[in-house]
């Protein structure tokens, strides 16, 4: 079988979050910061609002763990973590009811 080279493609734009389109330096948003947004967003999403999730923030890695109610919502826990600017890693400890 011969292995056929298939060349990456990077998109032109960004289309997450409108603060993609400005050069970020991750330095300005300190672990607070970090941590209040990250608790905001998991608060406001639909799949993570009713679960009990704690949220620690050091040196810019999230650190999510608790009890999640689905994997919906434990993939949405870290998304929402992921996607906030500054964080350089995200640590999903998030433990489902049958992760016994």
């Amino acid at each position: 079988m011969a292995f056929i080279h298939m060349p990456w493609i990077y998109p032109t734009d960004r289309y997450y979050y409108g603060w993609y389109d400005e050069p970020f330096d991750s330095r300005e948003m300190t672990d607070g910061d970090i941590k209040s947004v990250v608790v905001d967003r998991l608060r406001e999403n639909p799949c993570t609002k009713d679960d009990d999730i704690r949220v620690d923030v050091k040196r810019n890695v999230v650190i999510l763990t608790g009890d999640i109610s689905s994997a919906r919502a434990k993939r949405a826990a870290g998304d929402d973590a992921w996607d906030t600017a500054g964080v350089v890693d995200v640590s999903n400890q998030l433990q489902l009811p049958n992760d016994a």
